[in-house]
């Protein structure tokens, strides 16, 4: 009966994360601003916060860290670019609310565990393995994107458009995260491609891509200055 249970919140899962994959997509490549970015934007929250507690209950019962802990570091990058646009006034002193402390600092705690297992694996079976890598990796990008939005709550942001910079940055980490766990596990189940380079291929299309957009709105609200 539990196992029934376990195997249907999967499929759960694993609809929610095509819908998360496919809505993500559509806000990315939609107008910002524009009523199609806003509506698949939603649905991309919603779906991403379904594969948040399914993953948890999966990671769970499975007893698989690594879905345990990538659904933390991708639901926290979405969290957080939902979040900052009811701060968009930080760098007027608007102050967090304690929810976004507690999510940044658990986000922290959790990506320090995965250094720490991915560390572990790399002792046990060799820094070259698949899972010390992504679990090391994932871990320090977790680590990062904490750092990122923590940051403006104690050093305000002095750009009015700090939110912007932040909504894309965020969106973009967690359908970057997101797309490289479906793509890393669609490879280690049926082999069809090189792990290493599923595990970086979501980073070396959406980070230019990230970038440019960045660029983009810094050239937008001031056109003297790019970030590069």
């Amino acid at each position: 009966m539990m196992q029934t249970i376990v195997n249907n919140v999967l499929y759960l899962h694993i609809l929610v994360g095509s819908i998360s994959l496919l809505s993500g997509g559509m806000a990315i490549a939609s107008s910002k601003g524009k009523k199609w970015h806003g509506q698949s934007g939603k649905t991309y929250f919603y779906a991403m916060t379904c594969v948040f507690l399914t993953g948890i209950v999966v990671a769970g019962f499975r007893h698989n860290a690594f879905l345990f802990l990538i659904a933390f570091l991708s639901y926290y990058s979405v969290f957080a670019g939902v979040r900052i646009l009811k701060l968009k006034q930080l760098h007027k002193k608007q102050n967090p609310l304690w929810f976004d402390w507690f999510a940044g600092i658990l986000n922290t705690v959790v990506n320090l565990i995965f250094v720490g297992y991915g560390s572990y694996l790399g002792f046990s079976n060799g820094f070259t393995s698949g899972g010390a890598l992504l679990s090391v990796g994932f871990g320090l990008g977790g680590l990062l994107i904490s750092y990122a939005n923590l940051s403006p709550f104690i050093k305000r942001p002095n750009k009015s458009y700090h939110w912007y910079l932040s909504h894309i940055g965020n969106m973009m980490g967690g359908y970057i995260a997101t797309f490289t766990a479906f793509l890393s596990t669609i490879v280690t189940r049926f082999d069809l491609m090189n792990p290493y380079l599923a595990f970086a291929l979501p980073s070396i299309i959406g980070i230019p891509l990230l970038l440019f957009w960045q660029n983009r709105t810094e050239r937008k609200f001031n056109p003297r200055k790019t970030i590069l």
